[in-house]
């Protein structure tokens, strides 16, 4: 049996799927912009287990990129977490309307 997700759980997947959408991010960009856009501190120990989660459930895909001696993981979302983030976004959209 699955584990039930929390709310907050659920409500940080879909707003990372929504900046995803919008282009590929690293897990500190993720992090900053959530914090900056709705003044809730994410830890590092919330969202990479959350991203390592949507990977393993085919919503988002990582890439390495190199940046001097330092290598990041890009997450960009996929298809799949493209027709999730849609069919919750209309969801809300007919609830709220």
């Amino acid at each position: 049996m699955k584990k039930k997700e929390s709310v907050l759980t659920n409500l940080t997947k879909l707003y990372t799927l929504s900046l995803l959408k919008k282009k590929s991010r690293h897990g500190y960009d993720l992090i900053t912009t959530f914090s900056a856009r709705t003044g809730k501190k994410l830890s590092p120990g919330q969202i990479y287990p959350l991203l390592d989660q949507m990977k393993k459930d085919g919503l988002l895909r990582v890439t390495i990129e190199f940046q001097g001696d330092r290598k990041r993981k890009v997450y960009s979302i996929t298809e799949k977490g493209k027709k999730l983030y849609n069919h919750i976004s209309d969801i809300i959209k007919d609830i709220i309307s």
